[in-house]
């Protein structure tokens, strides 16, 4: 009678044993069913590849590269221009030589519209300073494009893992916007307060200063009324040749420059800055009496 619990307790604990091995408690079966966590690997695109929606997108060529860099060249061309501003300065010290003129009293009181030149020669000096001050701004929106073709340039030679398109985005808009803004309200200043004054006034005072020294000539004018007025006729011409030949050219460049970053970096200027460059070339339009959405020129500049 004895037997049977001897043997009901051997084949309990055998059982517990087996349990146990068998990773009873759950403890082990738990561990060996968690499956490793995938490690995401670091992209790498072609050059001028950035990473878009987990995939490589091309947003940098060499023919894009080569645009920015054309645009830098023609602000640089655009300030070599300006070197010859003393051609348009030559007419206001000639002015100012005959104001200083004993006989210039003497004419003034006879011709009624000399007494204007005072007015005028004020305004065609803020002009040709005004001139002066662009030439500066172009240097700048030169340096600026440098920036962006350097940073575009990267792209172009980066090796390794890329970056997403969300962080080159917000760089290039940045240097589009550092340029064309500034640009454009120096491009407008200019339009406004140096060349539109100086092409209206200048042709005006001129045709004045010649009948004044026909006059004069007639009159018996001094010798140095009769030097000023021998200078007068073609300091006042190659004034305003350059003038006419300059005139269309700040608005033409800043024109190609908006429309060719707008195009060929579409996909790294987001919308914000897009909709400051159509608002930035609204203004040249305005400064140029041109209705919107029109461009800032007839074509490109020379």
């Amino acid at each position: 009678m004895r037997t049977k619990p001897v043997v009901l307790l051997v084949l309990a604990l055998a059982a517990c044993g087996s349990k146990k091995h068998d990773g009873g408690g759950g403890s082990g079966s738990g561990s060996a069913d968690t499956k490793p966590v995938a490690v995401e690997k670091a992209i790498s695109c072609p050059p001028g590849g950035v990473i878009k929606d987990g995939a490589c997108v091309v947003v940098v060529t060499p023919e894009k590269l080569a645009v920015v860099v054309a645009q830098q060249t023609r602000l640089d061309d655009l300030a070599k221009l300006l070197d010859k501003i003393d051609t348009v300065a030559a007419p206001i010290e000639l002015l100012n030589a005959f104001r200083k003129l004993d006989e210039w009293k003497t004419l003034t009181a006879k011709f009624e519209k000399l007494k204007t030149v005072d007015e005028v020669v004020t305004q065609l000096d803020v002009g040709v300073k005004t001139l002066r001050m662009f030439k500066g701004g172009l240097g700048e929106a030169s340096g600026r494009l440098g920036n962006l073709n350097q940073e575009l340039g990267r792209l172009m030679k980066d090796t390794g893992a890329s970056r997403k398109i969300e962080e080159v985005r917000a760089q290039v808009s940045s240097e589009v916007r550092s340029t064309v803004e500034p640009l454009a309200a120096q491009v407008t200043d200019t339009i406004q307060n140096g060349l539109t004054p100086l092409t209206l006034k200048l042709d005006e005072v001129s045709a004045v200063i010649e009948l004044t020294c026909a006059t004069a000539r007639l009159s018996g004018a001094g010798p140095s009324t009769k030097e000023l007025c021998k200078q007068a006729r073609d300091v006042f011409a190659k004034g305003i040749a350059y003038l006419e030949d300059f005139k269309a050219r700040p608005a033409q460049v800043f024109d190609e420059l908006a429309k060719s970053l707008e195009t060929e970096l579409d996909q790294l200027i987001d919308s914000q800055s897009k909709q400051l460059i159509d608002l930035a070339q609204t203004k040249v339009n305005q400064a140029l009496n041109l209705p919107a959405g029109s461009g800032s020129g007839s074509g490109s500049a020379k």
